[in-house]
């Protein structure tokens, strides 16, 4: 793999002091690579780990004036802005000690919005609390426009209703026509049951609102065109079916009513400028991606992908053009569908010039002539560049782990095999570096969490990539039920999660050790959230097969899972969680690791977060009971300040620290016992 160029630090960015090495190419030759540095002597201390990405987010203003970027550093997100011009950075905006910036949207090229959230720990995304920041760059002026802190009235004398002022806003997208807006969902707060959101017009320098539309369906999403209307929606009713919506002069409808729609097309965008819609269906062992006549129905095949859907589609923002289309069967693709494109020719020069990576155009301007691109790969946690692309000019911007070296990685393989019963399964294999030929390692087999709608990809992966680091392999399954490879495939793992879904991953490591490099008498589970709720579903179901388990945030009692906050004021949760888990009890009861304790024979260390409201302790705590009655206590670690994973970078050293321990004493190889001493002759 050839190593990307090294980042300019983010004070060489705002002066100006790039080194000579990272000078972008000519616009005929290959985009600049520096050459590797030599590997260093040691494994990394585990705290290169367990540090957070250093930037999390860079987006350009819509003129090309601004950078604005997200940094993260000691757990807390900062918003800061670079003029391009002269490089300068004349504002930054700081986490207040309650809230946190999560995303980001240009407005004009004076404003943009950001939405703010409380962090839940690492296996969950960080909760949105729904108010909304409007900042301008210059000096970093900000001021809540939205949600229950915006206040009663707008610095335009501007009323709102006591029902929009009390609710959560969460940010679509710029508004149509507009400069000054952006459109909103809204669910006002207080409201029990389920509500349908509504749509709202919001001005960002007054905070006045204007409603637009009521939602088609519960928990639905909007999709806008090139022009930033609204055009379509899409959802899931309570069974786990998606359903898609067209806004005609009618209304919404169903968008398999239309020609050259069907109940299988998934809704992948909308160019009314060619009054077309693009769907994605499964064809012929794949996936399809079609371009549909919104006047006839006649219909256009732009690529077709393998195993998956399409994962990502590059457009022309001014046309809505698809230009390139990516799918991740394992390692992720891109097929160039229009291949003169410009842009579409800079993320081929891009992906020529770093061979064995990916990359993705985060941020353009209006006019395209400047992007932002993000390389990474397995071994490179990734780093932005900016771009000219008319010139193709490429200049580093910033590395999101700059103190990782990935020529010290370990490479993530991608498989596919059968399951036992004839279904595909996928996931990635892990090895560590520097594996001697010939010899075995031991194994760690560890389950993603969700489980529906979640999986593995191929990207670097700090834990996967501390595990290597200690000479652990490591074993990542996409077992049935897992997102990304179409309905039928997710819907393969609904009310399975404690019997077929556990026989997949069960299946692919036999697989795994049958290869011949890793050692089949030393391998042990872990894993967090459903993760942690597999590792020791597995030692109960196969306690033959592992040495020892890890749960990390885990679900052990399926039964406990209707007394969640998340279920507690909705019909449709609940409803959907059934369809996922079952409302049989005796069910759930055989599919609850801390109702079978005495199944589970190995060591077990449990460790959860006391703040944890997603998957509270009282699940492990539970299952401790169960297996401290069973005679074999677990190893025990609780945070009492962390939530649904660990956030703080000291806890989760403190926790990884364990962990290692843990698994080099129960991954050790085995002393065999002394012979027996035998008589002397007589």
């Amino acid at each position: 793999m050839t190593v990307p160029p090294v980042a300019i630090t983010l004070a060489a960015l705002l002066w100006g002091a790039a080194p000579s090495a990272a000078a972008p190419a000519e616009a005929t030759a290959p985009l600049l690579v520096v050459p590797a540095t030599p590997p260093a002597a040691a494994a990394p201390e585990i705290a290169a780990f367990t540090r957070h990405s250093r930037y999390l987010d860079v987006r350009l203003s819509p003129r090309g004036t601004w950078l604005a970027m997200i940094s993260l550093e000691d757990g807390k997100r900062a918003l800061s802005f670079v003029r391009l011009a002269d490089r300068s950075s004349p504002a930054r905006l700081t986490s207040s000690p309650d809230t946190t910036v999560t995303s980001i949207v240009w407005v004009n090229d004076e404003r943009l919005v950001a939405s703010l959230a409380l962090a839940d720990g690492t296996l969950a995304a960080p909760r949105l609390t729904g108010e909304i920041l409007a900042v301008d760059p210059v000096g970093a002026a900000n001021k809540r426009i939205f949600g229950y802190k915006a206040g009663a009235s707008s610095s335009a004398g501007h009323t709102r209703r006591r029902g929009t002022d009390l609710a959560a806003g969460f940010v679509l997208g710029r508004a149509p026509g507009d400069d000054r807006a952006i459109l909103v969902t809204a669910h006002a707060l207080g409201e029990s049951g389920d509500r349908k959101a509504r749509v709202i017009k919001l001005d960002v320098y007054n905070g006045q609102q204007t409603d637009v539309m009521l939602a088609p369906a519960l928990n639905a999403s909007f999709i806008q065109d090139e022009r930033h209307e609204i055009r379509a929606a899409e959802s899931r009713d309570d069974q786990g079916r998606y359903h898609a919506f067209l806004r005609t002069e009618g209304g919404w409808t169903p968008a398999e009513t239309l020609p050259g729609l069907t109940d299988g097309s998934e809704l992948e965008g909308w160019r009314s400028g060619a009054r077309k819609v693009l769907v994605s269906e499964q064809a012929g062992g794949g996936w399809g991606l079609w371009e549909v006549s919104l006047d006839d129905g006649a219909r256009k095949r732009l690529a077709t992908t393998r195993i998956g859907p399409p994962e990502h589609l590059l457009r022309d923002r001014r046309t809505g053009e698809v230009l390139a289309v990516e799918s991740q069967p394992d390692l992720p693709d891109w097929q160039v569908v229009a291949p003169g494109h410009p842009l579409a020719q800079l993320l081929s020069g891009l992906l020529d010039a770093y061979p064995g990576q990916h990359v993705r155009l985060v941020s353009t301007t209006e006019d395209q002539r400047l992007a932002v691109a993000f390389v990474y790969g397995d071994r490179n946690p990734g780093q932005f560049l900016l771009v000219d692309v008319a010139a193709r000019k490429a200049e580093p911007l910033l590395e999101t782990r700059p103190w990782v070296k990935p020529e010290e990685a370990a490479e993530v393989a991608g498989f596919h095999i059968k399951a036992r019963d004839g279904q595909p399964i996928h996931g990635y294999v892990t090895y560590p570096p520097g594996q001697a030929p010939g010899t075995k390692v031991p194994l760690v087999v560890v389950a993603h969490g969700g489980p529906h709608g979640v999986r593995d990809l191929w990207f670097y992966n700090p834990e996967v990539q501390l595990l290597a680091s200690r000479g652990y392999a490591v074993l990542s399954v996409n077992y049935r039920g897992s997102g990304g490879y179409g309905r039928a495939y997710e819907q393969a793992g609904y009310r399975h999660w404690g019997d077929l879904m556990m026989d997949d991953i069960l299946d692919a490591t036999r697989w795994l050790v049958g290869k011949g490099r890793v050692d089949g008498d030393r391998m042990c589970t872990f894993g967090g959230s459903f993760g942690g709720y597999s590792a020791l579903q597995l030692v109960a179901r196969a306690p033959d097969t592992f040495r020892c388990a890890i749960g990390f945030a885990g679900v052990y009692d399926l039964r406990m899972m209707e007394g969640n906050d998340e279920w507690a004021n909705s019909d449709f949760v609940r409803s959907l969680m059934r369809t996922y888990l079952s409302s049989d009890q005796a069910l759930l009861e055989s599919f609850s690791p801390a109702l079978h304790a005495d199944r589970i024979t190995v060591p077990v260390l449990l460790i959860h977060g006391k703040k944890d409201v997603r998957v509270p302790i009282a699940h492990a705590e539970a299952l401790r009971a169960a297996l401290t009655a069973q005679g074999r206590p677990p190893e025990w670690l609780v945070e009492p300040n962390e939530g649904h994973g660990f956030y703080e970078e000291k806890a989760r050293e403190r926790m990884y620290r364990v962990v290692l321990a843990f698994l080099d004493r129960h991954t050790a190889p085995r002393v065999a016992a002394p012979a027996a001493p035998t008589a002397p002759p007589k």
